[in-house]
C-alpha cells in the first residue's frame, strides 16, 4: 500500500490532463489511494471541473463488483445486542470467522473495523477499515469510517484526505460535505470550510444550523459585515433567536464594538441561560477588556452547560496561565485537547506553558503544532526543501527562518551558534533591522532580510526557529549552551555614549516602560508615573530606550514632578537596532517591561530588570528559574502578584537598585 499524500511542490504546476492521465495510471496498476489523492488534488485546484465527476462516475461502473455477504440484519442486530453486553470479543471472534470463510465479505470487514473501534481498537480497526477501502474502493462509506478512526488516532490530515475522497465519490451526500467542512475548519483551512458550507446551503437552503456554522465560519474569517446580513435573513427564527443573538455578539467583539457585543450576549442569555456560546463570547469580551477573573467565570459557566465546549475550555486554560496558574492552564489545555484532538490552537499553547514549566520534550513537540493553527497558518515558509528532521545534519546546509516578532527572533538567536554547530552551512532569515546585530558574532552564518527570497539551491533543509528548541533545549541545562553575548552592539557609538552620558558617581540606567505589541500593549505596558518610585532614585540618570514616540509622555513627566530622562535623538530606535544596542550596551543597567528592549539587553548580558505583567500581557517565554530568566541569566524577573496592579513589582525592584546599584558620591 502506497503512502498517502497531498499535492507537492512538483506537482503542482502539472496541467489538468496530465494530473487526468496520472490517475488513470494510477487505477489501472491497482494504486486506488494514490489515484484518488490525485483526484482530490485536481478537485481542490479545478472544483468546478465537470469532467472530474463524470470520470469518477465512469471509473464506479467499470471497477465495482458484486460483494457477497453471509450477513443480515437479523444477525447484525444480535452482535450489537453482544456488544452492549460486554461480549465485543465474541462478536470479533465470529465476524474473523465469517471473514475467514469469505474474504469477499464486505460487511463483515466493515463491521470488524466498526467493533474494534468500539473497544478502542485502533490499530487492528484502521487494519480492517483499510482492508475494505481495498475490496471495495469506490464505497464512500468506507472512506468516512477509516476518517472517523483516523481523527481519534489523531492523523487529523489523513482523516481530511479520505472525507475529501467521500466527497469524490457521494458528493451530494450531506453528511459527507458536512463533516468535510467541520473537518476543514478545526483544521483552519478557512477559505475551504466557507466553500463546502455554501454547497450544502445550495442544497438545502431551509437548513438553519447549517446556516450558522457557516456563519461561524465566516466569522472566523472576519468576513463580519456578510455575517450580519445573513444573520439578518434567519433572525425570525425563534427555535435559533438565542444562538443568532451570540453569534451577533460574536461578530461584533471581533469588529470592537465592545458595548453592542455585550449587549446582545445579554440578551441571548436572557433567552437562555443555559447558552454555552453566550458565555464563551462573553468570557472573550472580559478577558479583551482585562477582567481576568471575570472571564474565568464565563468561560466556567461555558463548559458547565456543555462539557465539551473545547474552546470554551482552551480559553480557560489561557486565562489560567496568564495569572500564573501554570498547572491549571496545563489541565484545561489537555482537557481542550482530548474533547477536540484536531485543536491546535489548545496543543500549541499547552507547548508553551509546558515549555514553561520545563517540561521541554513534550512542550517543543505541541509547539510544533502551532502550524496549523488559526495563529500561525499564514506565516509558513514556502520551499520544496524537506523540514529538518534531525539533528545529524554535518553533510546539510540549513536555512533557520524567522516567524514571530523581533523580540522572539532575537530569543531564538540564543541557539544560532549551537545550531551552526551541527550543519554543514547555517544560513538565517531573520529581520533585516537584526542582521548587524547578529553577524559580529556568527562570522560562519550567512544571514539574509526576512523579506528576501532565498534561492532554494543554497540550502539542503529548512527550520524555523521555534522548532530549533526540539533539537537544542531539551533541559534546564542545555540552556547553559548558550554563548553570551550573542550579539553586539557598535563600539565606537557606545563609547560615545558613554562619554556623553555617564558622569563619576552617577549610573547611567537604559529605560523601557512600554511594548509596541498591538494586542498586549496595555497589559503590558506601564505608566512613567507608575515607575516614579524608580525614577526619583537619586546618582541614576535614565535614557530613553522607546522605539516608539514618547516625547509627550517624558516631557510631561518632566514638567509635573522634575524627572529628567534622556533622549539620544541621534538614533532611530525603531530602524536602527545595531545604535539601540549601543545604547543598551553604555548603559550600567536595564530597566524594561517584556519588549524587544528587553530581548536585546538579555542577549548582551547586560543586567536586565524586567517588569512583568500578570494578566493577558504575560507570555510564555519568560520562563523562570530561581528568579531569573532561563533564556537570559543575567534577566532578573519582577512579577505582579495582582493583574493590572504594578506597585509591588516596583517596590521590590527599587529595594533591590537601591540595595545592590547605587554609589554614593
Amino acid at each position: 500500500m502506497l503512502a498517502w499524500q497531498t499535492i507537492n511542490n512538483n506537482e503542482k504546476f502539472m496541467s489538468i490532463n496530465l494530473m487526468f492521465k496520472k490517475a488513470n495510471d494510477q487505477f489501472k496498476q491497482g494504486f486506488f489511494y494514490d489515484a484518488f489523492n490525485t483526484y482530490v488534488d485536481i478537485w481542490i485546484r479545478f472544483p468546478k471541473n465537470t469532467k472530474l465527476f463524470i470520470e469518477i462516475n465512469q471509473l464506479k461502473k467499470k471497477h465495482s463488483t458484486e460483494l457477497d455477504t453471509s450477513l443480515n440484519q437479523n444477525l447484525i442486530e444480535n452482535f450489537f445486542a453482544l456488544h452492549e453486553n460486554g461480549k465485543t470479543l465474541l462478536v470479533i471472534k465470529k465476524l474473523e470467522d465469517i471473514f475467514d470463510k469469505n474474504n469477499n465479505d464486505f460487511y463483515a470487514l466493515n463491521l470488524l473495523g466498526t467493533f474494534n473501534g468500539l473497544i478502542k481498537n485502533y490499530e487492528a480497526a484502521i487494519k480492517f477499515q483499510k482492508l475494505s477501502i481495498f475490496l471495495n474502493p469506490f464505497d464512500a462509506n468506507n472512506y468516512l469510517n477509516l476518517s472517523y478512526t483516523s481523527n481519534i488516532t489523531n492523523r487529523h490530515e489523513l482523516a481530511l484526505t479520505l472525507l475529501e475522497i467521500a466527497k469524490l465519490l457521494d458528493f451530494k451526500n450531506i453528511t459527507i460535505n458536512k463533516l468535510l467542512a467541520e473537518q476543514y475548519f478545526k483544521l483552519n483551512k478557512i477559505e475551504s470550510s466557507i466553500k463546502i458550507y455554501e454547497y450544502l446551503i445550495e442544497l438545502n437552503n431551509n437548513d438553519i444550523p447549517i446556516k450558522l456554522d457557516y456563519i461561524k465560519t465566516l466569522i472566523k474569517n472576519d468576513k463580519i459585515d456578510k455575517s450580519l446580513k445573513l444573520l439578518e435573513t434567519i433572525s425570525y427564527d425563534m427555535n435559533f433567536h438565542d444562538k443568532i443573538l451570540s453569534l451577533k455578539g460574536l461578530a461584533y467583539f471581533k469588529i470592537k464594538h465592545f458595548e453592542k457585543a455585550s449587549k446582545l450576549i445579554g440578551n441571548s442569555l436572557a433567552e437562555n441561560p443555559k447558552n454555552s456560546d453566550a458565555f464563551l463570547v462573553s468570557g472573550l469580551i472580559h478577558e479583551n477588556s482585562g477582567f481576568i477573573d471575570k472571564a474565568i467565570e464565563s468561560y466556567g459557566n461555558a463548559i458547565n452547560f456543555n462539557e465539551k465546549n473545547y474552546i470554551a475550555l482552551n480559553n480557560l486554560a489561557a486565562c489560567y496561565a496568564y495569572i500564573g496558574k501554570v498547572d491549571l492552564a496545563i489541565t484545561y489545555f489537555k482537557k481542550s485537547i482530548k474533547i477536540e484532538p484536531t485543536f491546535s490552537d489548545a496543543k500549541y499553547r499547552l507547548g508553551q506553558m509546558q515549555i514553561y514549566n520545563f517540561e521541554f520534550k513534550e512542550g517543543w513537540k505541541n509547539f510544533q503544532k502551532r502550524w496549523v493553527s488559526s495563529d500561525y497558518r499564514h506565516k509558513s515558509l514556502k520551499t520544496s526543501k524537506p523540514l529538518m528532521k534531525s539533528l545529524d545534519s554535518k553533510n546539510l546546509k540549513t536555512l533557520a527562518w524567522n516567524e514571530q516578532g523581533l523580540g522572539d527572533q532575537v530569543m531564538y538567536g540564543s541557539m544560532f551558534h549551537d545550531l551552526s554547530q551541527h550543519v554543514s552551512k547555517l544560513i538565517v532569515k531573520v529581520d533585516k533591522r537584526l542582521i548587524n546585530v547578529f553577524k559580529d558574532n556568527h562570522p560562519n552564518v550567512q544571514f539574509f532580510g526576512a523579506d528576501e527570497n532565498v534561492d532554494e539551491n543554497i540550502y539542503d533543509q529548512h527550520i524555523p526557529f521555534g522548532h530549533i528548541g526540539s533539537y537544542l533545549r531539551l533541559s534546564k541545562k542545555e540552556f547553559s549552551n548558550s554563548i553570551f553575548p550573542y550579539i553586539s552592539s557598535n563600539k565606537t557609538i557606545k563609547d560615545n555614549l558613554v562619554s556623553k552620558y555617564k558622569n563619576s558617581g552617577n549610573l547611567l540606567v537604559g529605560l523601557s516602560w512600554s511594548s509596541s505589541n498591538n494586542l498586549l500593549t496595555k497589559n503590558k505596558s506601564l505608566s512613567l508615573e507608575v515607575l516614579l518610585p524608580i525614577l526619583k532614585i537619586n546618582n541614576i540618570k535614565f535614557i530613553d530606550l522607546e522605539y516608539q514616540n514618547s516625547f509627550n509622555e517624558v516631557n510631561n513627566l518632566h514638567k509635573k514632578h522634575g524627572v529628567k530622562i534622556f533622549k539620544e535623538d541621534t538614533i532611530d530606535n525603531f530602524n536602527d537596532i545595531e545604535g539601540l544596542t549601543s545604547i543598551i550596551d553604555a548603559c550600567d543597567f536595564i530597566i524594561s517591561c517584556s519588549n524587544t528592549n528587553a530581548h536585546l539587553s538579555g542577549a548582551l548580558f547586560k543586567k536586565t530588570y524586567l517588569l512583568l505583567a500578570k494578566g493577558k500581557g504575560r507570555l510564555w517565554n519568560w520562563s523562570q528559574f530561581k528568579g531569573r530568566s532561563i533564556w537570559y541569566p543575567n534577566t532578573k524577573i519582577f512579577e505582579q502578584t495582582v493583574v493590572g496592579n504594578w506597585t509591588h513589582p516596583v517596590q521590590n525592584l527599587k529595594k533591590v537598585i537601591l540595595a545592590n546599584e547605587i554609589k554614593i558620591k
